[in-house]
């Protein structure tokens, strides 16, 4: 008993003092104390001890470790110094005469390594503080008077504790040892204040990271636009507006600028007050990068893109943004497209290389030519400004090929009252090509895709037709009523201001206009320089017409002296006997200022010279209306004296008529004749936000060029079928449109009396125009302005409703000519 006692007290001794943490070995103690068995507990003593040294062993294992790690570090923190040291005599000795100090060296070589090596910072922190914990470490082991205390073991370890918490070192004891605690902790405050300060930079570049959009785009369906300019917010709103029917889309940006500026335009222009844009349930995402670059066309889903629109950069040549967008293509051909491409192009002449790079999938839009053909027909026709810009916008009626099997079978002159909520406008045959206003006998095929005019693709269906024999008979009553349209003659024609695509204009506009028409260049580029400014560098032929002639007018268009006469000189800057005013022109045209820094700038001088333009006008017509009331004044005077004072005349008759009526008859005329040359003159305007500065000042000519230039592409982009449509509607070659007076199609003259006034509906009309082979798409009535007739200058409704004509109401049709 006294022996098994005394095992027990030796067994506990070795459990408290070597192994107190052990709960195995605890429950080993107490299974031996109840064991009666001698053996066992000698055996429990042995393996407690094993236990105890393999704890040991361990223990050991992680110091020697860390030593190991530890003294790694220093021998590369060393190694180090040493390269860089040897890097500071290599500079010594091969510039002897170059004088640094040692802390310039550091200075020096510190922002090397910090803008060369992303590892830098990091580095910089894990050595600052490996030194703190070993120098503090060795000085805590100087000045511990405990023997125990070890460098290796204990003060390195509390050297860390007070590095990483502030608060440890307020245990310690001794002046000696306080101090060096104390100076140990504040070297770990600024530690952790350089490692809070390298977090921060990380997580801020991080951020600016995400808001330059450097990340990857994952989306699919989406449309694509590659650049940024003066009409990407016009044609993120009108893809909006395509996309609304369907719940909204996205458009991804990827442009070679800053994609916080990019959003801020957005922004800016959805806060507007005046004609806010609406993205309707789309989702614009910006992303900051080359476009021309395949890595940066790989970030934004080029490949899963159904509609890629690819715009000319500005403020550089035209021939180079041209060689700029032919890279583009090609880099998009590089990769691996579903959807077709869309490239702004400015020169005519350039849109060959597109085609020879891809001929398939690219539809080329050039932006100087849909201008110039633009502003040639609006300053024609006025009014059409209005209406094309409501032709190719989606807010309101759009283009759409859709197929109807019952209406296989039936002609085009069939088809024109088959839609109640559209009008037909041409035909997409199965080959491909598409026929605009085809004839009336041409029937309708299985695979046909009838091209019309609607609200939406869902908006309209084909009715049964039970109105078209009603029609068709009215159409055959009223077929005596056909008139020819009378032909435009000689016409006299101003520009004011200078393009640079000039001499394609003046091409086109020798298309249009009849033998012995006058065409007036006002600007202020000297005489002597036209001719090679309209060769384009040697990239044109001479302008050669065949019906225009053309008369250089050399004047500043914002002055008003140099608009009250105009007088034309030669090729060489010699005045020749030929003198207008600008009462005397058919049509004037004021084009946007090249040379303007912005658009707001190019839209001030367009703003000017169309206001004094129309005050000059005023004036010139004043002045003649004047001096014609004088000379009948005058004639009427002489008529009284010669006929001895007889007030009244006496007629054949027997009629007694009164002068003062006679007045009132010359009075009509002589108004008629002083409006008889007045035209409206036609500004271009870049700008979309100098519209509300127009209807202040009751302006109604100008044309939104880049905006149309917008609609235009967007509508290429949603269907690339409507480049081939829009384009032919703004030839002189092929179908365009036109605004004719109604009395062309019936005799609204002879229908003045109550019982026989002019009612026909809609329907009437467009068969009449059939007859011609035009398709009527629209009417304006006289009382009502441009803008405030947009329901019915495109698709009317309610088109089977008659209604009373007046012979000045409009009819909007597509015809050849």
């Amino acid at each position: 008993g006294i022996e098994k006692t005394r095992m027990e007290e030796e067994s506990m001794r070795i459990a408290d003092e070597r192994l107190p943490s052990l709960s195995s070995v605890a429950d080993g103690m107490i299974e031996m104390i109840e064991r009666p068995s001698e053996d066992i507990a000698k055996g429990c003593v042995v393996e407690a001890s094993k236990e105890v040294i393999t704890e040991h062993e361990h223990v050991a294992f992680v110091s020697y470790f860390a030593r190991a790690l530890l003294l790694s570090w220093v021998c590369l923190i060393v190694r180090f110094a040493v390269s860089e040291i040897r890097v500071a005599r290599q500079k010594c000795k091969r510039n002897n005469e170059l004088k640094f100090t040692w802390v310039e060296l550091f200075q020096y070589r510190l922002e090397h390594h910090f803008s060369t090596s992303k590892w830098a910072k990091p580095m910089l922190l894990l050595s600052a503080t490996s030194i703190l914990i070993l120098v503090g470490g060795a000085m805590l082991a100087i000045v511990t008077t405990n023997e125990d205390f070890t460098f290796d073991s204990d003060s390195a370890w509390i050297a860390w504790t007070y590095v990483a918490d502030p608060g440890t070192h307020a245990d310690a004891e001794g002046t000696a040892v306080r101090f060096v605690s104390f100076c140990i902790t504040i070297g770990g405050m600024l530690v952790f204040a350089l490692m809070i300060g390298i977090i921060s930079d990380e997580i801020s570049g991080r951020v600016d990271d995400l808001k330059e959009g450097k990340s990857r785009v994952i989306e699919s369906n989406h449309t694509l636009m590659l650049g940024w300019s003066d009409k990407s917010l016009a044609i993120i709103e009108q893809i909006a507006l395509a996309n609304e029917s369907e719940g909204g889309g996205y458009i991804v940006v990827l442009a070679d600028m800053s994609k916080v500026e990019m959003e801020q335009q957005l922004n800016h222009a959805m806060d507007s007050n005046e004609r806010p844009l609406k993205l309707l349930g789309t989702t614009v995402v910006f992303r900051s990068g080359n476009p021309i670059m395949e890595h940066e066309l790989s970030k934004v889903g080029v490949s899963t893109a159904r509609a890629i629109i690819a715009l000319s950069p500005m403020g550089v040549e035209p021939d180079e943004a041209d060689s700029t967008m032919v890279r583009q293509v090609l880099a998009l051909n590089s990769c691996e497209l579903s959807a077709h491409i869309v490239v702004e192009m400015q020169d005519i002449d350039n849109k060959a290389l597109i085609t020879m790079v891809s001929p398939d999938n690219v539809e080329v839009v050039v932006a100087h030519d849909i201008i110039g053909r633009l502003m040639i027909q609006c300053a024609r026709e006025p009014g059409l400004a209005h209406v094309i810009e409501s032709l190719l916008g989606f807010d309101g009626d759009e283009f759409y090929f859709e197929n109807w099997e019952k209406l296989t079978g039936c002609t085009f002159f069939e088809v024109t009252c088959r839609f109640d909520d559209a009008v037909p406008i041409g035909v997409k045959k199965a080959s491909g090509y598409i026929d605009i206003n085809p004839p009336n006998d041409y029937v309708i095929q299985e695979n046909d895709r009838i091209l019309c005019l609607a609200e939406d693709n869902d908006t309209y269906t084909a009715n049964d037709g039970s109105f078209l024999s009603k029609c068709i008979v009215l159409s055959q009553k009223l077929k005596a009523a056909k008139m020819t349209i009378p032909r435009r003659g000689k016409e006299k024609l101003l520009f004011c201001g200078w393009r640079r695509d000039m001499a394609d204009m003046i091409v086109q506009l020798d298309e249009y206009v009849a033998p012995g028409s006058e065409l007036w260049l006002f600007n202020q580029v000297p005489a002597s320089e036209r001719v090679e400014l309209l060769k384009d560098k040697d990239n044109k032929d001479e302008v050669r017409c065949s019906h225009l002639a053309i008369k250089n007018v050399v004047g500043n268009p914002i002055v008003r002296r140099h608009l009250k006469i105009l007088n034309a000189v030669d090729n060489n800057g010699e005045a020749l006997n030929e003198v207008s005013t600008v009462d005397q022109f058919d049509s004037i045209l004021i084009l946007s200022d090249e040379d303007a820094s912005t658009c707001e700038d190019s839209d001030s001088r367009s703003i000017a010279t169309l206001l004094i333009i129309q005050d000059v006008q005023r004036n010139l017509i004043d002045k003649k209306k004047k001096l014609m009331m004088d000379e009948k004044m005058n004639s009427s005077s002489s008529s009284e004296t010669i006929t001895a004072k007889v007030l009244p005349i006496t007629t054949i008759d027997g009629d007694t008529t009164d002068m003062n009526n006679n007045t009132n008859e010359n009075d009509d005329e002589t108004e008629c004749l002083c409006h008889e040359h007045k035209c409206v003159p036609i500004s271009e305007i870049l700008d979309t936000r100098t519209r509300s500065l127009l209807s202040v000042v009751g302006c109604t000519g100008y044309v939104m060029s880049n905006h149309i230039v917008s609609l235009w592409m967007s509508q290429v982009a949603e269907d690339r079928d409507m480049n081939a449509v829009l384009s032919e509607l703004l030839s002189a070659k092929g179908c365009e449109t036109y605004i004719r007076s109604v009395d062309h199609y019936i005799h609204i003259s002879s229908c003045q009396e109550e019982e026989q006034k002019a009612v026909y509906c809609f329907w009437d009309l467009a068969l009449l125009a059939r007859q011609r082979r035009e398709v009527a798409i629209g009417y304006k009535p006289h009382n009502m302005e441009w803008r405030d007739s947009t329901d019915l200058i495109l698709n009317p409704p309610n088109k089977n409703v008659p209604r009373v004509w007046d012979m000045k109401d409009m009819l909007l049709v597509i015809a050849f000519d």
